[in-house]
């Protein structure tokens, strides 16, 4: 094993103000993002790798240059993220970025629900894992009276999962038919290929209502296609390569339904221009380079590594 630094626990008002000051500043990075997907040959699934370069412009200054990569397999359905920082041709910084891979997108989340005004008070979760309890962790961190969420999951009641959102202050119940008219914010983070919600589905959850759904690999299905081009769903991306960055986004954006999506550089700087009240407020993170240039930052600066211009 390679022993570089790892992401500790970060302080989340900073993780999310440092996310806000990137997307406000989103003109500044050039970025690109390439999945490698990877099937045995008998053609199933074994995995993927995401690498994503970003370029950070500092005007008279070199570039500095974020290289975040992360190989998963489905077998172990563990992946590793490691970030690389360039400077004139040299390697400046690395680190393990894994353990602030959940950080980040739990950050990720209140920062959508914070900038657009919406404060989670019926909350059901789909998905019972370390990033469902990061997520209710940062839930609960925002919002101090938020004392209880439901969950589903696949698997049953989730005992440990219980047990790490009760010690962040958090009951949480299972909740194995939960009828989606009681909640005003629904979070899924799974890796299903199974479409969690469809029309018929969507028909029965509250306008106003905010539904997120977290890409967790490549072949996340979550979602049925034809609802992010519904009239009465506002459809949130958090980046412009979330409309191509898995089959089912990319199928939904061939058929015309991603037309009308809101990035959140968008968002964050216009966010009044939306109806949120009478319609769906659908959300779909993959992650971007944004967050992971966050934490990257927040790392380097824990480390008293100092770039000139920047």
């Amino acid at each position: 094993m390679i022993a570089i630094p790892k992401t500790p626990k970060l302080n989340k008002d900073e993780l999310v103000e440092n996310i806000k000051d990137i997307f406000i500043h989103f003109e500044n990075y050039s970025y690109q993002r390439v999945l490698l997907e990877f099937f045995s040959p008998e053609g199933c699934f074994i995995g993927d790798n995401v690498v994503e370069t970003t370029f950070a412009l500092r005007e008279k200054h070199a570039p500095l240059i974020y290289e975040v990569s992360g190989p998963f397999d489905a077998f172990s359905n563990q992946y590793p993220t490691l970030a690389r920082v360039f400077l004139n041709g040299d390697l400046v910084y690395q680190c393990d970025l894994k353990p602030g891979i959940l950080q980040r997108t739990a950050a990720m989340v209140w920062l959508y629900f914070d900038v657009l005004k919406h404060t989670p008070r019926r909350v059901l979760l789909y998905g019972s894992g370390k990033l469902s309890t990061h997520i209710g962790d940062y839930l609960k961190h925002f919002v101090r009276d938020l004392d209880l969420l439901d969950y589903c999951s696949r698997n049953g009641r989730q005992v440990v999962f219980e047990e790490g959102n009760k010690n962040n202050g958090l009951e949480t119940r299972f909740n194995p038919d939960p009828d989606l008219s009681a909640y005003d914010t629904i979070l899924m983070a799974t890796n299903t290929n199974t479409h969690i919600l469809n029309s018929d589905r969507l028909n029965r959850i509250q306008p106003g209502s905010f539904v997120v759904s977290l890409c967790t690999t490549s072949q996340t299905g979550e979602i049925a296609e034809d609802v992010y081009g519904r009239e009465d769903v506002n459809v949130f991306l958090d980046y412009p390569e979330t409309k191509r960055f898995t089959p089912d986004m990319k199928r939904a954006d061939e058929a015309g339904y991603l037309t009308r999506a809101i990035l959140f550089s968008d968002t964050v700087k216009r966010p009044a221009d939306y109806d949120l009240n009478s319609r769906i407020n659908l959300i779909r993170l993959t992650g971007t380079p944004m967050q992971n240039i966050a934490v990257i930052r927040m790392m380097m600066a824990q480390d008293s590594v100092a770039i000139k211009g920047w």
